[in-house]
């Protein structure tokens, strides 16, 4: 706004000048007076900031011919940001197709025994007779960044420390450790601490915290969508409890 007020007012000074000194001249020399010094002033002067407006006014307008040009040309080509987000992606769904054939692989347990390490294989003698039940398996998937939990059943496996859980009764423990978390109701506490989550119908609600993440079809988001999974398998209650303090923590 300023600069289009200065350009106005650099023309308008030229015409006044010019107009002026014009003036002057024509009428001094219609009345056969002196031609005045300060008329021919004001006319040389107003007519160079004419001319010079005109010239600066040219030159912006061939600059900016040569401007669109150079930017329908950049239009044209691929943005760099789906570029770059493509190469980062693609390693991610490689690596994510990778985790899911080496778990896939570790299904028949007693088949594969020898491929495990001596702490897996104590805490399968040990919870071996907990892995019966019919409920769904499959996948929990951070959006943007691949699977983090495996479901087996009773069993869940936290893929980000490759440590698994399972579910016997109202208990969770960590396979060849303990207790960790006890299921009362719709809620799910620490074993040693407090209760933590409470799930009512699809609502995830922080028992001392409020409304906190919600179950929307195959997804499970925080209600500000910092954190976005989708889930590839049905749940019970008992899993989805379970999948809540997993993926969102004691606080």
């Amino acid at each position: 706004m300023r600069k289009q007020r200065f350009e106005w007012s650099f023309v308008v000074l030229g015409l006044v000048l010019t107009i002026y000194g014009g003036y002057s001249l024509i009428y001094n020399y219609a009345n056969d007076k002196d031609i005045p010094g300060l008329g021919i002033a004001f006319l040389i002067v107003g007519v160079a900031l004419l001319l010079l407006y005109f010239a600066l006014f040219a030159i912006s307008w061939f600059q900016k011919k040569r401007i669109v040009p150079n930017q329908e040309q950049l239009s044209e080509q691929p943005p760099m940001e789906e570029t770059t987000t493509e190469e980062v992606e693609k390693p991610i769904e490689e690596e994510t197709v990778e985790e899911e054939i080496t778990e896939n692989s570790k299904d028949d347990y007693d088949s594969s025994y020898e491929k495990y390490t001596p702490r897996e294989r104590i805490a399968y003698q040990r919870n071996k007779s907990i892995y019966h039940s019919d409920d769904g398996s499959g996948y929990v998937k951070k959006v943007g960044y691949g699977s983090v939990l495996r479901i087996e059943n009773n069993r869940i496996l936290d893929m980000r420390t490759n440590t698994y859980y399972s579910i016997e009764g109202n208990i969770v423990s960590e396979l060849g450790s303990g207790s960790v978390f006890e299921i009362s109701g719709n809620r799910i506490k620490s074993t040693f601490g407090g209760y933590l989550y409470e799930i009512s119908g699809n609502n995830v609600n922080k028992v001392y915290g409020g409304f906190y993440a919600s179950f929307n079809g195959n997804y499970l988001q925080t209600n500000d969508l910092e954190y976005v999974y989708e889930i590839s398998c049905s749940l019970n209650s008992k899993q989805r409890l379970v999948v809540v303090a997993l993926l969102f923590g004691c606080y």
